[in-house]
């Protein structure tokens, strides 16, 4: 035990002390891949046959605008549900492994094996999604690992549930300022590249913020930054090895701003070559892919905005959801889309949609639906939904201000502007029918509405909207005297269809 803890410390320290090194010269850009599929909630192996694992995994993205599969093993990234050195078995802890990917990795068939071997019989680039921080293991007790147990001083909270961020969850989130954890995640990737042929890493830091302890984020940004120097480092070996590239991607925050909160030095990571792929966000709807598009400018770092599975609480997402985002990604110059959470498998009328997304002009002439963002900070992303306005509660004379960005020139080919209607959608909680709300649009009062409950429904003229980011105004002009509680706006969506 002696002999471990000094290996692990002196391993810590030279992760530390190793010098920065960017991508060799001859490292190519990456492909623009049009789609990328995170596998990422029903990646573990060891349920089931193997043949049904491959289908599941590989069926619905077959013959789809998908270029690029991100493959999570399932299990979080601080237990394994593949044959590791460095990680204990999902569930071992507690005597609970899933008997079937023991006998998956006694018969050869260790699952990162697998969807390696099957992605490069379909020609299709396979990366390792690494979840650095998850902490779903608060609740999911096979995934909390013994190494959290026997060292409360590795984790931000110290187990303590009295988490600064949030009562309970997750105060089993990893403090990366200990640098045993900076090396036992160093491990994990070495270990991923020395037993498998992945194509590429991801670096997801979106499973999940916070990194370091609370309000520490900025001034301990350096040593995330450090933390992927010696990826990258590790990485330009192999990949002199191979004699092919090895990608390193990462997914942050949707904007700026929340990357400096929780830690995330974007600039530095591509102004040094260190990444190759910068996915965007986890959840929300509103991306600031322009700006990050921007910061990417001299470099050959591609920008993916994450279309997620239920964005903002849209849960499922409607297919015309998935759309109206589709496009207004693609209208901000996205280099490609990136999917989180999409249980296509289980979902099937998301099915289709897979080979829709990757080409913007598949997506004109269909019902789309775009939506204000809405959302707060949680528990597990502290700084998600900073520039969401909803849900807000609408005070009698207030005006509310609001964006919805509209990714499609609706007055143009191919849209039949005879056939063609737009209506804006306002769902507010506890609006009287004697309540009057007014409803603006760039500047023009709506009128005409159709209400049902507290749901109002506006007509809207095409050419009223504008191409990229419109403004809704919403004015609780008068409200029933005494009347309680607050009207809450829970929800703004424009839809647009040939009804």
């Amino acid at each position: 035990m002696k002999a471990a803890t000094l290996s692990v410390v002196v391993g810590a320290l030279i992760l530390v002390s190793t010098a920065a090194q960017a991508q060799p010269p001859d490292h190519p850009p990456p492909p623009r891949y049009r789609v990328i599929f995170n596998c990422d909630g029903f990646g573990g192996g060891g349920n089931g046959s193997v043949a049904d694992y491959v289908q599941r995994v590989f069926g619905p993205i077959e013959n789809s605008d998908v270029d690029a599969l991100f493959w999570c093993d399932g299990a979080g990234g601080n237990t394994a549900l593949y044959d590791s050195d460095v990680l204990e078995l999902n569930g071992a802890r507690i005597g609970k492994v899933r008997p079937g990917l023991l006998q998956w990795i006694k018969e050869g068939n260790d699952p990162p094996k697998v969807v390696v071997r099957e992605a490069k019989k379909r020609g299709l680039p396979i990366f390792y999604s690494f979840r650095l921080n998850d902490t779903h293991d608060f609740f999911l007790e096979e995934e909390l690992p013994t190494f959290k147990i026997e060292h409360p001083e590795w984790t931000i909270g110290n187990m303590d549930p009295n988490y600064p961020y949030h009562p309970v969850y997750p105060y089993t989130s990893l403090d990366f300022s200990v640098p045993q954890v900076r090396w036992l995640k160093y491990r994990v990737v070495k270990e991923i590249f020395r037993k498998y042929d992945f194509d590429g890493i991801e670096i997801d830091f979106m499973r999940s913020p916070p990194h370091f302890k609370p309000g520490t984020e900025p001034s301990n940004a350096h040593i995330l930054t450090e933390f992927l120097r010696r990826i990258r480092w590790y990485l330009n070996k192999k990949e002199q090895q191979r004699g092919r590239p090895i990608y390193l991607a990462a997914r942050v925050d949707e904007n700026l701003e929340a990357c400096r909160l929780d830690g995330f030095e974007v600039k530095t990571w591509m102004k040094e070559g260190l990444i190759d792929i910068l996915s965007l966000g986890s959840g929300t709807i509103d991306i600031e892919v322009e700006k990050f598009k921007q910061l990417a400018e001299g470099t050959n770092v591609r920008i993916y905005p994450c279309l997620y599975g239920w964005p903002s609480r849209y849960n499922p997402i409607p297919a015309e959801m998935v759309r109206g985002l589709a496009l207004n990604y693609w209208n901000q110059g996205a280099d490609g889309l990136y999917l989180f959470n999409w249980y296509s498998y289980s979902s099937r009328y998301q099915i289709p949609l897979l080979s829709e997304i990757g080409n913007p002009e598949d997506l004109l002439a269909k019902p789309l639906m775009f939506a204000v963002d809405r959302g707060q900070p949680q528990t597990a992303y502290p700084h998600n939904w900073l520039q969401a306005v909803l849900p807000v509660e609408l005070d009698r004379g207030e005006l509310v201000r609001m964006p919805i960005r509209v990714g499609t020139d609706l007055t143009a080919s191919p849209w039949d502007q005879a056939l063609l209607r737009v209506d804006l959608r306002v769902e507010c909680e506890n609006l009287l029918d004697s309540d009057k709300l007014q409803v603006t649009f760039n500047g023009k009062t709506l009128s005409g509405e159709e209400r049902d409950g507290g749901v109002i429904m506006v007509r809207v003229a095409p050419e009223q909207i504008k191409v990229g980011e419109n403004e809704v105004v919403l004015h609780l002009v008068s409200r029933q005297v005494g009347a309680e509680p607050p009207v809450t706006v829970k929800g703004v969506e424009m839809l647009v269809d040939y009804p």
